[in-house]
């Protein structure tokens, strides 16, 4: 592992600043892509499935969003947020381009099928991830970004506002707005609330 690390850092593929990277993206770099792709493929892979819940869609997703930056890159502005935010922003796109898709060949109920477990065992907990995943539909969009990347992602809630453009004061009002809003959804549906 040691060596193909020393290999890569030998052939230009040293980890750079984020805005060295963005500036290097930006100019269609392979090693820069590289780095963005191996660096970010994954946290965009999560956030589209928890969105989604289809692993096979998310996958198509994830890989249209690093397509669609890629043709894109020279649009990329850096202004210090990083280039996950700007793929994380795609992908955002991109779902809600797949959702309203969905919605209009009246395929809803792909949607709630996605978001259900492919096991018949309806445990308690299984039972729980879908409660949550109806909820997390019931959220705005900010709400659910930011709940995606604090919680899904496990984002730090400085990353979580460099990642949305906002201040972290805001961030946390969102989260703790968003919380509130699933808490009520499922006490409706029957969970017990804690004080």
């Amino acid at each position: 592992m040691r060596d193909r690390e020393e290999g890569q850092h030998g052939r230009g593929m040293q980890p750079a600043d984020p805005e060295s990277l963005a500036r290097r993206a930006a100019a269609r770099d392979e090693a820069a892509w590289t780095l963005v792709f191996d660096g970010h493929y994954r946290s965009v892979f999560a956030f589209v499935r928890s969105r989604l819940g289809n692993p096979d869609v998310a996958e198509d997703i994830a890989s249209q969003v690093f397509e669609i930056a890629f043709s894109r890159a020279d649009s990329f502005d850096y202004r210090g947020v990083p280039i996950e935010g700007w793929l994380i922003g795609i992908a955002r796109n991109l779902v809600r381009d797949h959702i309203k898709k969905l919605v209009r060949r009246g395929l809803e109920a792909e949607l709630v099928e996605a978001a259900t477990p492919a096991e018949a065992d309806q445990t308690a907990t299984i039972d729980l991830r879908q409660d949550l995943s109806q909820a997390m539909q019931g959220l705005t969009e900010d709400q659910q970004t930011v709940l995606s990347l604090r919680f899904l992602l496990d984002k730090s809630v400085e990353d979580t506002a460099r990642l949305m453009e906002r201040s972290e004061d805001a961030v946390k009002n969102l989260q703790r707005r968003a919380l509130s809003a699933m808490q009520r959804q499922l006490v409706a549906t029957g969970y017990q609330e804690d004080g």
